[in-house]
């Protein structure tokens, strides 16, 4: 019986560290308030376009210029296609998603990883 358990337990583990890891879409949060980064509400566009953060952000990623803009478009853009930016997202490399981590972190934000493997 004590099996079946921990059995069931390593499942359920290992199933959410999978489903985690198809997306590279994160949370974001600062000052209280939470998005995920793909979202188009209107506390994104507040917090991290209004008021600038995403362009200090970008700028300290040290991330391609090209990578830059598109990530820029797609987040802050009045047509956001959530679709494009996931996929720019998710042909990030692991050292590029590290160093816009750090540059979120470098401008007071708290960054969930769970999604990003």
């Amino acid at each position: 019986m004590m099996n079946k358990h921990i059995l069931i337990g390593i499942f359920a583990v290992l199933t959410t560290l999978t489903a985690g890891c198809g997306s590279a879409n994160f949370l974001v949060y600062k000052d209280a308030k939470h998005f995920y980064v793909t979202s188009d509400g209107a506390t994104l566009k507040k917090v991290l376009c209004e008021s600038g953060d995403i362009n200090r952000i970008l700028t300290d990623s040290r991330l391609p210029e090209a990578m830059q803009k598109d990530l820029h478009e797609g987040i802050c853009s009045s047509n956001k296609v959530k679709e494009r930016l996931l996929a720019t997202l998710e042909d990030m490399t692991p050292e590029q998603r590290s160093a816009l981590k750090l540059a979120f972190q470098a401008n007071g934000y708290q960054i969930n990883t769970i999604a990003n493997c």
